[in-house]
């Protein structure tokens, strides 16, 4: 498991951080109360980076089929893969497109309005990783459930 002292390795981590430190100031006065996780959003990517690429996934995604081969066949194509529009559960970036990601971070807008956006909005990715999403379970809280208690009743399906 990656964490800050991974994304710290990376030559790039000092001018992201510096940017979105930058940008609190801008954010709705409800997403500084969640700063953690949307610096996370973005810091991850140079934990990645200092990984050298691979594969990225949020604590709370159960496999329920996502097989090493689906995995292979998404890397051999060798183009960054995000499930885009919402939040990037799972990911595939090489090192290259984190850097590249990392760069266009610390470059574009990554607020809009008064939102901080979402990796896939500010990298423009509008990817198809929605044929391997049916294989993977994002736990969101519902039904008056923690997301623990989502995951637990996904697994149990």
């Amino acid at each position: 498991m990656l964490n800050r002292s991974h994304a710290q390795a990376s030559s790039l981590y000092n001018k992201l951080v510096q940017k979105i430190m930058q940008l609190t100031n801008g954010i709705d006065p409800e997403l500084n109360t969640r700063f953690d996780w949307l610096i996370a959003r973005y810091v991850r990517w140079c934990a990645l980076h200092a990984a050298g690429g691979g594969w990225m996934c949020d604590y709370d995604v159960l496999n329920k089929a996502f097989t090493p081969e689906i995995a292979q066949e998404v890397e051999s194509g060798g183009t960054l893969q995000i499930n885009a529009g919402q939040p990037a559960c799972v990911f595939y970036a090489t090192q290259e497109h984190c850097a590249n990601a990392i760069k266009k971070f610390i470059q574009e807008p990554l607020i809009e309005g008064k939102e901080m956006l979402f990796e896939a909005n500010v990298l423009g990715v509008l990817t198809d990783l929605y044929r391997i999403m049916p294989l993977l379970h994002h736990a969101k809280e519902k039904d008056g459930l923690p997301r623990s208690g989502v995951m637990k009743n996904s697994w149990e399906e």
